[in-house]
C-alpha cells in the first residue's frame, strides 16, 4: 500500500511539474499561441414551410457554473484533473401557434357571430443568443480538458431551464390572451366595410 501510494503521489508531483514548466514557457513567449482555422462544408439544405404565429417571449440573462470534480486514486483527489467554466448568456422563449393553419372560422348568420377557433398556445422555441456566450474561471488541466461538448450541454440544459421559467412566469397564459387580442383585431379589420361588419365577434380555443 505504502509503495502504491508513493507512486500515486509522484505522479502527481509530475503532473503539477509539468503543467508548471507548460505554463511557464507560455508566459515567457517561448510556446506561442495555435493558429487557427475555421472551415464549413455544406451537407444539405433545404427551404420548408412553416405556419407558426409568435406572438410573446420571455428574456433573460443569466450567470451559469458547469463543474466536474476531479478522478480520485485510493481516495486521494488527484489534482488537474477536475473541470469547470462560468458562463454569462442571453436567451429568448417564445410562445405562440405551432399551426396557424389549424385555426378555423365559424360564421352563423343567424346569431350575426364570426368564432375564430385556435390551437392551444405552446412553446414555440428556448433559445441562448450565441453571440452572448461569455466563458469566464475556465480550467485549462491538461488530463481533464474542457471539450466543445460540455458547453453544449450545459448550454442546452440552460435553455430547458429557461423554459420550465418561462412557464413560470405565465408566459402560455400571456401568448393566450394575446392571441384572442390578435385573432379578434384581425377579424373585425377584415369584416369592416362588408355586410357582416355588425356580427360579434369570439375566439375560442380548440
Amino acid at each position: 500500500m505504502k509503495n502504491a501510494v508513493k507512486v500515486v503521489i509522484a505522479l502527481l508531483v509530475g503532473a503539477v511539474v509539468a503543467v508548471a514548466g507548460f505554463i511557464g514557457l507560455t508566459k515567457a513567449g517561448v510556446i506561442g499561441d495555435p493558429a487557427r482555422t475555421i472551415t464549413s462544408t455544406g451537407i444539405g439544405g433545404q427551404l420548408e414551410d412553416i405556419s407558426e404565429l409568435a406572438v410573446e417571449q420571455y428574456t433573460y440573462s443569466n450567470v451559469g457554473r458547469f463543474e466536474e470534480d476531479g478522478l480520485k486514486a485510493l481516495g486521494i483527489r488527484i489534482p488537474l484533473t477536475g473541470k469547470n467554466f462560468l458562463v454569462a448568456y442571453d436567451g429568448t422563449v417564445k410562445a405562440g401557434l405551432k399551426d396557424f393553419d389549424k385555426v378555423e372560422v365559424d360564421i352563423n348568420d343567424a346569431d350575426q357571430t364570426i368564432t375564430v377557433k385556435t390551437p392551444k398556445v405552446q412553446i414555440l422555441s428556448s433559445e441562448i443568443e450565441p453571440s452572448s456566450v461569455v466563458v469566464y474561471d475556465q480550467s485549462f488541466n491538461p488530463l481533464n480538458q474542457l471539450k466543445v461538448d460540455d458547453l453544449t450541454e450545459f448550454l442546452e440544459t440552460q435553455e430547458k431551464e429557461a423554459e420550465k421559467q418561462a412557464k413560470k412566469e405565465h408566459l402560455l397564459d400571456q401568448a393566450s390572451e394575446r392571441v384572442k387580442k390578435l385573432m379578434t383585431t384581425q377579424t373585425e379589420a377584415y369584416i369592416e366595410g362588408s355586410d357582416k361588419q355588425d356580427y360579434a365577434v369570439k375566439v375560442e380555443t380548440k
